[in-house]
Protein backbone atom coordinates (compact mmCIF):
# COMPACT_ATOMS: atom_id res chain seq x y z
CA UNK A 1 0.00 0.00 0.00
CA UNK A 2 1.53 3.36 -1.12
CA UNK A 3 1.75 6.69 1.64
CA UNK A 4 0.49 9.35 0.50
CA UNK A 5 3.70 10.78 0.43
CA UNK A 6 4.50 8.09 -2.20
CA UNK A 7 1.51 8.79 -3.89
CA UNK A 8 2.93 12.86 -4.25
CA UNK A 9 6.38 11.29 -5.42
CA UNK A 10 4.95 8.68 -7.98
CA UNK A 11 6.19 9.47 -11.59
CA UNK A 12 4.24 7.74 -14.63
CA UNK A 13 5.69 5.46 -16.59
CA UNK A 14 3.71 5.26 -20.20
CA UNK A 15 4.78 2.62 -22.65
CA UNK A 16 2.63 2.72 -26.01
CA UNK A 17 3.49 1.24 -29.08
CA UNK A 18 1.49 -0.25 -32.23
CA UNK A 19 -0.27 -3.68 -31.46
CA UNK A 20 2.11 -6.87 -31.87
CA UNK A 21 5.27 -5.34 -30.71
CA UNK A 22 5.63 -6.44 -27.38
CA UNK A 23 4.87 -3.79 -24.81
CA UNK A 24 2.79 -6.10 -22.37
CA UNK A 25 5.61 -8.69 -22.35
CA UNK A 26 8.40 -5.28 -22.27
CA UNK A 27 6.24 -4.40 -18.92
CA UNK A 28 6.51 -7.68 -17.35
CA UNK A 29 10.10 -7.82 -17.78
CA UNK A 30 10.64 -4.24 -15.95
CA UNK A 31 8.01 -5.29 -13.20
CA UNK A 32 9.76 -8.83 -12.83
CA UNK A 33 6.79 -10.44 -13.02
CA UNK A 34 3.95 -11.49 -15.33
CA UNK A 35 1.18 -9.10 -14.68
CA UNK A 36 -0.06 -7.98 -17.83
CA UNK A 37 -1.39 -10.49 -20.54
CA UNK A 38 0.55 -11.14 -24.01
CA UNK A 39 0.54 -13.39 -26.08
CA UNK A 40 1.39 -14.10 -30.20
CA UNK A 41 -1.65 -13.12 -31.45
CA UNK A 42 -3.13 -12.31 -34.93
CA UNK A 43 -5.20 -9.39 -33.21
CA UNK A 44 -4.21 -6.80 -30.30
CA UNK A 45 -4.14 -8.82 -26.94
CA UNK A 46 -4.48 -5.17 -24.74
CA UNK A 47 -7.90 -3.43 -25.23
CA UNK A 48 -7.96 -1.01 -22.05
CA UNK A 49 -5.43 1.07 -20.41
CA UNK A 50 -3.88 -1.13 -17.42
CA UNK A 51 -1.45 -0.14 -14.75
CA UNK A 52 0.15 -1.16 -11.37
CA UNK A 53 3.05 0.66 -9.11
CA UNK A 54 6.58 -0.79 -8.95
CA UNK A 55 9.29 0.51 -7.22
CA UNK A 56 12.72 1.20 -9.70
CA UNK A 57 15.68 2.34 -7.86
CA UNK A 58 14.71 4.22 -4.98
CA UNK A 59 11.59 6.10 -6.97
CA UNK A 60 8.03 4.86 -7.10
CA UNK A 61 6.28 4.68 -10.80
CA UNK A 62 3.05 3.72 -11.71
CA UNK A 63 3.74 1.72 -15.09
CA UNK A 64 0.88 2.02 -18.14
CA UNK A 65 0.25 -0.99 -20.50
CA UNK A 66 -1.63 1.10 -23.12
CA UNK A 67 -3.67 -0.60 -26.34
CA UNK A 68 -2.05 -0.17 -30.07
CA UNK A 69 -3.26 2.55 -31.53
CA UNK A 70 -3.26 1.54 -35.28
CA UNK A 71 -6.59 -0.97 -35.53
CA UNK A 72 -8.58 -2.14 -38.52
CA UNK A 73 -11.37 -0.29 -38.03
CA UNK A 74 -12.48 3.29 -36.93
CA UNK A 75 -14.54 2.28 -33.68
CA UNK A 76 -10.98 0.58 -32.59
CA UNK A 77 -8.74 3.28 -33.56
CA UNK A 78 -11.58 5.86 -31.70
CA UNK A 79 -11.37 3.96 -28.45
CA UNK A 80 -7.36 2.96 -28.52
CA UNK A 81 -7.35 6.96 -28.69
CA UNK A 82 -9.33 7.94 -25.86
CA UNK A 83 -7.29 4.83 -24.17
CA UNK A 84 -4.55 6.50 -23.99
CA UNK A 85 -5.29 9.95 -23.54
CA UNK A 86 -6.90 8.48 -20.56
CA UNK A 87 -3.25 7.40 -19.53
CA UNK A 88 -2.01 10.75 -19.92
CA UNK A 89 -4.96 12.41 -18.07
CA UNK A 90 -4.71 10.15 -15.23
CA UNK A 91 -0.37 11.28 -15.11
CA UNK A 92 -0.66 15.11 -15.47
CA UNK A 93 0.15 16.22 -12.16
CA UNK A 94 3.26 13.46 -12.34
CA UNK A 95 6.16 13.91 -14.40
CA UNK A 96 6.12 10.91 -16.85
CA UNK A 97 9.00 8.87 -18.59
CA UNK A 98 7.65 7.78 -22.26
CA UNK A 99 8.45 4.21 -23.96
CA UNK A 100 7.86 4.03 -27.41
CA UNK A 101 7.79 0.57 -28.78
CA UNK A 102 9.14 -0.35 -32.39
CA UNK A 103 8.73 -3.09 -34.26
CA UNK A 104 10.12 -4.02 -37.09
CA UNK A 105 9.60 -5.82 -40.67
CA UNK A 106 12.88 -8.15 -41.63
CA UNK A 107 15.20 -5.12 -39.60
CA UNK A 108 13.25 -1.77 -41.42
CA UNK A 109 11.23 0.55 -39.31
CA UNK A 110 7.47 0.01 -40.00
CA UNK A 111 5.43 2.96 -41.49
CA UNK A 112 2.64 2.76 -38.94
CA UNK A 113 5.00 2.98 -36.31
CA UNK A 114 6.41 6.02 -37.37
CA UNK A 115 2.83 7.41 -38.23
CA UNK A 116 1.36 6.19 -35.02
CA UNK A 117 4.29 8.45 -33.04
CA UNK A 118 4.08 11.43 -35.31
CA UNK A 119 0.34 11.47 -33.96
CA UNK A 120 0.98 11.01 -30.15
CA UNK A 121 3.86 13.47 -30.42
CA UNK A 122 1.84 15.92 -32.08
CA UNK A 123 -0.68 15.72 -29.02
CA UNK A 124 1.93 15.76 -25.98
CA UNK A 125 4.90 17.32 -27.25
CA UNK A 126 7.30 14.22 -26.57
CA UNK A 127 10.57 15.20 -25.10
CA UNK A 128 14.11 13.62 -25.84
CA UNK A 129 15.00 14.28 -22.29
CA UNK A 130 12.03 11.70 -21.15
CA UNK A 131 11.50 9.51 -24.02
CA UNK A 132 12.97 6.04 -24.61
CA UNK A 133 12.71 4.60 -27.94
CA UNK A 134 12.86 1.11 -28.08
CA UNK A 135 13.22 -1.18 -31.22
CA UNK A 136 12.03 -4.50 -30.39
CA UNK A 137 12.22 -8.17 -31.23
CA UNK A 138 15.82 -7.84 -33.44
CA UNK A 139 17.51 -11.04 -34.58
CA UNK A 140 20.48 -11.19 -32.13
CA UNK A 141 22.74 -11.85 -35.34
CA UNK A 142 22.28 -8.34 -37.03
CA UNK A 143 25.00 -7.09 -38.89
CA UNK A 144 27.25 -4.82 -36.49
CA UNK A 145 26.37 -1.96 -38.44
CA UNK A 146 22.47 -1.88 -37.93
CA UNK A 147 22.02 -0.11 -34.41
CA UNK A 148 23.70 3.02 -35.83
CA UNK A 149 22.22 2.97 -39.02
CA UNK A 150 18.95 2.56 -37.48
CA UNK A 151 19.39 4.67 -35.07
CA UNK A 152 20.08 7.40 -37.90
CA UNK A 153 17.55 6.40 -39.81
CA UNK A 154 14.74 7.01 -36.17
CA UNK A 155 16.43 10.69 -36.38
CA UNK A 156 15.74 11.15 -39.85
CA UNK A 157 11.91 10.23 -39.89
CA UNK A 158 11.15 11.53 -36.75
CA UNK A 159 12.63 14.75 -37.27
CA UNK A 160 14.03 14.72 -33.61
CA UNK A 161 17.24 14.65 -31.73
CA UNK A 162 17.00 11.14 -29.76
CA UNK A 163 18.88 10.57 -26.25
CA UNK A 164 17.74 7.05 -25.86
CA UNK A 165 17.46 4.10 -28.22
CA UNK A 166 17.16 0.46 -26.96
CA UNK A 167 17.51 -2.50 -29.03
CA UNK A 168 16.08 -5.54 -27.97
CA UNK A 169 16.69 -8.80 -29.26
CA UNK A 170 13.57 -11.43 -29.54
CA UNK A 171 13.29 -13.20 -26.86
CA UNK A 172 11.11 -16.09 -25.61
CA UNK A 173 8.04 -14.87 -24.75
CA UNK A 174 7.14 -17.52 -21.97
CA UNK A 175 10.46 -16.58 -20.01
CA UNK A 176 10.08 -12.77 -18.95
CA UNK A 177 12.72 -13.72 -16.44
CA UNK A 178 15.33 -11.86 -18.40
CA UNK A 179 17.66 -9.80 -15.39
CA UNK A 180 20.09 -8.70 -18.25
CA UNK A 181 17.40 -7.18 -20.58
CA UNK A 182 15.54 -5.71 -17.12
CA UNK A 183 18.39 -4.15 -15.40
CA UNK A 184 19.54 -2.57 -19.04
CA UNK A 185 15.74 -1.13 -19.59
CA UNK A 186 15.52 0.16 -15.71
CA UNK A 187 19.05 1.55 -15.55
CA UNK A 188 17.73 3.50 -19.32
CA UNK A 189 14.72 4.19 -17.36
CA UNK A 190 16.43 5.92 -14.16
CA UNK A 191 19.02 7.79 -16.21
CA UNK A 192 16.10 9.74 -18.56
CA UNK A 193 14.45 13.32 -16.92
CA UNK A 194 11.07 13.06 -16.48
CA UNK A 195 8.65 15.35 -17.00
CA UNK A 196 4.76 16.42 -17.06
CA UNK A 197 3.13 16.00 -19.97
CA UNK A 198 0.28 18.38 -21.34
CA UNK A 199 -2.17 17.48 -24.24
CA UNK A 200 -2.06 20.57 -26.76
CA UNK A 201 -3.64 18.60 -29.33
CA UNK A 202 -5.83 15.96 -30.25
CA UNK A 203 -5.02 12.55 -31.48
CA UNK A 204 -5.91 12.96 -34.71
CA UNK A 205 -5.44 9.86 -36.74
CA UNK A 206 -8.06 7.74 -38.95
CA UNK A 207 -8.04 5.14 -41.05
CA UNK A 208 -7.74 7.34 -44.16
CA UNK A 209 -4.42 9.35 -42.30
CA UNK A 210 -2.65 6.10 -41.75
CA UNK A 211 -2.96 5.04 -45.62
CA UNK A 212 -2.02 8.41 -46.73
CA UNK A 213 0.49 8.89 -44.41
CA UNK A 214 2.02 5.47 -44.79
CA UNK A 215 2.57 6.67 -48.37
CA UNK A 216 3.97 10.17 -47.30
CA UNK A 217 6.11 7.91 -45.75
CA UNK A 218 7.65 5.87 -48.19
CA UNK A 219 8.34 8.96 -50.43
CA UNK A 220 9.97 9.57 -47.12
CA UNK A 221 12.42 7.14 -47.07
CA UNK A 222 13.26 6.85 -50.47
CA UNK A 223 14.53 10.64 -50.35
CA UNK A 224 16.67 9.86 -47.03
CA UNK A 225 18.09 6.61 -48.80
CA UNK A 226 18.79 8.47 -51.99
CA UNK A 227 20.60 11.83 -49.99
CA UNK A 228 22.36 8.74 -48.01
CA UNK A 229 24.14 6.84 -50.67
CA UNK A 230 24.47 10.16 -52.47
CA UNK A 231 26.80 11.06 -49.53
CA UNK A 232 28.20 7.66 -48.69
CA UNK A 233 30.95 7.90 -50.88
CA UNK A 234 31.68 11.55 -49.23
CA UNK A 235 31.76 10.19 -45.67
CA UNK A 236 33.69 7.21 -46.59
CA UNK A 237 36.77 8.99 -47.74
CA UNK A 238 36.54 11.45 -45.25
CA UNK A 239 36.32 8.61 -42.71
CA UNK A 240 38.97 7.45 -44.71
CA UNK A 241 41.20 10.63 -44.82
CA UNK A 242 40.53 11.04 -40.95
CA UNK A 243 42.13 7.15 -40.22
CA UNK A 244 45.11 8.58 -42.14
CA UNK A 245 45.38 11.75 -40.52
CA UNK A 246 45.73 9.95 -37.09
CA UNK A 247 48.38 7.36 -38.62
CA UNK A 248 50.43 10.69 -40.31
CA UNK A 249 50.61 12.01 -36.23
CA UNK A 250 51.55 8.83 -34.91
CA UNK A 251 54.54 8.94 -37.58
CA UNK A 252 55.25 11.88 -36.93
CA UNK A 253 55.93 11.09 -33.87
CA UNK A 254 57.48 8.20 -34.61
CA UNK A 255 60.03 9.67 -36.64
CA UNK A 256 60.85 12.47 -33.71
CA UNK A 257 61.21 9.42 -31.00
CA UNK A 258 63.78 7.57 -33.63
CA UNK A 259 66.01 10.89 -34.39
CA UNK A 260 66.18 11.99 -30.79
CA UNK A 261 67.35 8.22 -30.02
CA UNK A 262 70.06 8.49 -32.70
CA UNK A 263 71.53 12.05 -31.37
CA UNK A 264 71.36 10.41 -27.97
CA UNK A 265 73.35 7.26 -29.45
CA UNK A 266 75.55 9.71 -31.04
CA UNK A 267 76.49 11.48 -27.59
CA UNK A 268 76.81 8.35 -25.93
CA UNK A 269 79.30 7.16 -28.54
CA UNK A 270 80.79 10.86 -28.72
CA UNK A 271 81.21 9.78 -24.35
CA UNK A 272 82.39 6.43 -24.74
CA UNK A 273 85.17 7.92 -26.66
CA UNK A 274 86.07 10.29 -23.62
CA UNK A 275 85.66 7.53 -21.52
CA UNK A 276 88.30 5.15 -22.89
CA UNK A 277 90.56 7.64 -23.36
CA UNK A 278 90.62 8.48 -19.43
CA UNK A 279 90.65 4.82 -18.69
CA UNK A 280 93.26 4.97 -21.05
CA UNK A 281 95.38 7.41 -19.34
CA UNK A 282 94.57 6.32 -15.61
CA UNK A 283 95.75 2.83 -16.38
CA UNK A 284 98.92 4.47 -17.48
CA UNK A 285 99.77 6.40 -13.99
CA UNK A 286 98.44 3.00 -12.23
CA UNK A 287 101.14 1.51 -14.03
CA UNK A 288 103.69 4.31 -13.32
CA UNK A 289 103.16 4.30 -9.92
CA UNK A 290 102.33 -0.05 -9.52
CA UNK A 291 105.20 -0.39 -7.15
CA UNK A 292 103.64 1.85 -4.57
CA UNK A 293 100.28 0.98 -4.15
CA UNK A 294 100.05 3.14 -1.22
CA UNK A 295 101.35 6.04 -2.43
CA UNK A 296 98.58 9.00 -3.40
CA UNK A 297 99.28 9.22 -7.18
CA UNK A 298 98.64 5.12 -7.68
CA UNK A 299 95.03 5.22 -5.47
CA UNK A 300 93.98 8.12 -7.51
CA UNK A 301 94.88 6.69 -10.53
CA UNK A 302 92.94 3.59 -9.37
CA UNK A 303 89.99 5.42 -8.01
CA UNK A 304 89.66 7.42 -11.17
CA UNK A 305 90.26 4.77 -13.13
CA UNK A 306 86.94 2.48 -11.56
CA UNK A 307 84.72 5.70 -11.69
CA UNK A 308 85.54 6.07 -15.55
CA UNK A 309 84.69 2.14 -16.02
CA UNK A 310 81.62 2.36 -14.23
CA UNK A 311 80.06 5.44 -16.28
CA UNK A 312 80.89 3.31 -19.32
CA UNK A 313 79.52 0.24 -18.08
CA UNK A 314 76.04 2.64 -17.47
CA UNK A 315 76.54 4.41 -20.63
CA UNK A 316 76.51 0.76 -22.36
CA UNK A 317 73.53 -0.09 -20.51
CA UNK A 318 71.49 3.22 -21.78
CA UNK A 319 72.52 2.88 -25.10
CA UNK A 320 71.51 -0.90 -25.29
CA UNK A 321 67.75 0.16 -23.90
CA UNK A 322 68.10 3.04 -26.88
CA UNK A 323 68.75 0.58 -29.23
CA UNK A 324 65.74 -1.70 -28.21
CA UNK A 325 63.52 0.80 -28.26
CA UNK A 326 65.13 2.22 -31.62
CA UNK A 327 64.38 -1.40 -33.06
CA UNK A 328 60.51 -0.88 -31.43
CA UNK A 329 60.52 2.43 -33.07
CA UNK A 330 61.25 0.79 -36.41
CA UNK A 331 58.80 -1.84 -36.37
CA UNK A 332 55.76 0.59 -35.16
CA UNK A 333 57.07 2.86 -38.32
CA UNK A 334 56.49 -0.22 -40.15
CA UNK A 335 53.07 -1.35 -39.06
CA UNK A 336 52.11 2.35 -39.28
CA UNK A 337 52.86 2.28 -43.61
CA UNK A 338 51.38 -1.44 -43.58
CA UNK A 339 48.23 0.48 -41.74
CA UNK A 340 48.19 3.62 -44.35
CA UNK A 341 48.55 1.09 -47.38
CA UNK A 342 45.65 -0.68 -46.63
CA UNK A 343 43.32 2.52 -46.00
CA UNK A 344 44.43 3.40 -49.20
CA UNK A 345 43.28 0.25 -50.39
CA UNK A 346 46.47 -1.45 -51.01
CA UNK A 347 48.12 1.58 -52.73
CA UNK A 348 51.38 3.35 -51.10
CA UNK A 349 51.31 5.89 -53.34
CA UNK A 350 52.38 9.64 -53.04
CA UNK A 351 49.74 10.86 -54.57
CA UNK A 352 48.30 10.97 -51.44
CA UNK A 353 49.83 13.35 -48.99
CA UNK A 354 49.86 11.39 -45.06
CA UNK A 355 52.07 9.05 -48.13
CA UNK A 356 54.13 11.62 -49.70
CA UNK A 357 54.86 12.91 -45.70
CA UNK A 358 56.15 9.29 -44.87
CA UNK A 359 58.65 9.94 -47.72
CA UNK A 360 59.30 13.41 -46.45
CA UNK A 361 59.95 12.27 -42.95
CA UNK A 362 61.60 9.55 -44.03
CA UNK A 363 64.45 11.79 -45.98
CA UNK A 364 64.10 14.56 -43.73
CA UNK A 365 65.98 11.41 -40.95
CA UNK A 366 68.24 10.13 -43.70
CA UNK A 367 69.99 13.20 -44.61
CA UNK A 368 69.84 14.86 -41.31
CA UNK A 369 73.66 15.96 -40.58
CA UNK A 370 73.41 15.17 -36.97
CA UNK A 371 72.82 11.47 -37.36
CA UNK A 372 74.04 10.60 -40.28
CA UNK A 373 76.58 9.22 -39.04
CA UNK A 374 75.36 7.32 -35.94
CA UNK A 375 76.34 3.38 -35.88
CA UNK A 376 72.69 1.63 -35.92
CA UNK A 377 70.85 0.07 -38.35
CA UNK A 378 67.63 2.28 -37.86
CA UNK A 379 67.69 4.31 -41.17
CA UNK A 380 69.14 1.71 -43.69
CA UNK A 381 66.54 -0.69 -41.96
CA UNK A 382 63.80 1.57 -42.62
CA UNK A 383 65.21 2.28 -46.35
CA UNK A 384 65.67 -1.33 -47.02
CA UNK A 385 62.03 -1.74 -46.09
CA UNK A 386 60.70 1.08 -47.85
CA UNK A 387 62.37 -0.09 -51.17
CA UNK A 388 61.43 -3.79 -50.38
CA UNK A 389 57.73 -3.01 -50.21
CA UNK A 390 57.05 0.10 -52.28
CA UNK A 391 60.00 0.44 -54.83
CA UNK A 392 62.89 2.96 -55.15
CA UNK A 393 62.89 5.72 -52.65
CA UNK A 394 64.44 8.23 -54.43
Amino acid sequence: MLTSRAMLDMYGLIIIGNSGVGKSFLANIILGKHHFKHDFSARSVTHRTESTTCILGDKHYRIYNIPGLIEGDEERIALNRREISRAFEEQKEHPLVVIYVFGHQNGRIRNEDIVTFQAIHNAYTLSPNSLIIIVNGLPPDRPNTYNKKTRAAHIDLLGMKLDQICYIDHLNSVDIHQEDVRKYLIDTILNVHPRIHIKTNNINLMTDDIFELKDDLDILKIQIDNERYEHEDVIGSMEREYEAVQRLSVLRRLFCQGKANLYRLKSFHEQDRHLISVIGQWEAEEIAYADDHSSDHYILAVTNKQDAQEQLTKSFATQRQINVALNVCQKDIEQISFELEQIYDGRFDREYEPIREYYVLLDNLRFDPSVINVQHDFINNLCAFTCRRYGNID
